[in-house]
């Protein structure tokens, strides 16, 4: 770079300098020509200069990008990229959220699986021996209230033109110490068979008693009611009695068991 420089103001100076035997003397337009020439050299050898070069049939011309120019243009594309993954995660987020909220009954039913009771042990299913899951009741609502993890109280509504099927169960420790519970890590699956020609996914919510997802701790001797959800159309809603209901639960193991809830 020093060397370039050192260049260009030799060039410079030959427009005025003379030399120990004679005068170099140039015209006008060789005066141009060499400072245009000095000056193009720096530029093309300056870091925060960037050129591009242009070649036509009598003529070439010269385009200088600054690095500010540069900068400009790089955080303005950076700005639209950073925009457009902002509303593609917004757009997944609410893909989501439309999922599990839409998600109803389907006509694909699966009765594979052994058959059982509904005194069925779930929690024995899971492989926990502290504490037995068993099946109370169901109910149908157009919403369910509760609470979440952190004690705030949240409701869960079904949309226009459908219903919440609400599955109760009893979970009670069966030991006198307290223990703490964690099926959401056993990977159980449940869904529910409505007169062996509709089925549905249980809801995946943050309800603290959803049984699909709980995490917490039982007293000694004690016992706590537990939840699944699941959405069903309000037509099928008003074709559930009491001997409809079947649930299979399967673990991640592809073992499966009906259960008749009657």
């Amino acid at each position: 770079m020093k060397k370039i420089i050192a260049i260009g103001c030799i060039l410079l100076l030959m427009l005025s300098s003379t030399g120990c035997a004679k005068t170099i003397e140039l015209t006008d337009e060789e005066r141009y020509l060499v400072a245009e020439y000095a000056a193009e050299l720096l530029l093309k050898y300056d870091r925060n200069t960037k050129m591009k070069y242009y070649s036509g049939e009598n003529e070439t011309t010269t385009e200088v990008i600054t690095t500010e120019e540069i900068t400009t243009e790089e955080i303005a594309t950076t700005e639209e990229v950073t925009t457009a993954s902002e509303a593609t995660t917004e757009e997944a987020d609410t893909s989501v959220e439309q999922d599990n909220t839409t998600q109803a009954e389907s006509d694909n039913v699966d009765l594979s699986g052994k058959t059982a009771d509904k005194n069925f042990d779930i929690a024995a299913f899971a492989g926990i021996n502290e504490v037995s899951v068993k099946y109370s009741y169901y109910m149908i609502a157009q919403e369910y209230p509760s609470t979440d993890r952190d004690g705030v109280a949240i409701t869960i509504e079904a949309p226009s033109g459908y219903k919440l099927l609400v599955l109760k169960f009893n979970m009670e420790n069966k030991t006198g110490d307290d223990q703490y519970i964690d099926l959401y890590s056993k990977d159980l699956e449940y869904s529910i068979i409505i007169n062996d020609k509709k089925s549905a996914k249980q809801m995946l919510t943050i309800l603290i008693d959803d049984l699909y997802t709980y995490q917490g701790t039982i007293h000694g001797n004690m016992f706590e009611e537990v939840v699944l959800l699941f959405q069903v159309s309000d037509s099928v809603a008003e074709e559930i009695q009491n001997d409809s209901l079947k649930l299979k639960v399967t673990d991640s193991g592809n073992n499966s068991t009906i259960i008749p809830l009657d």
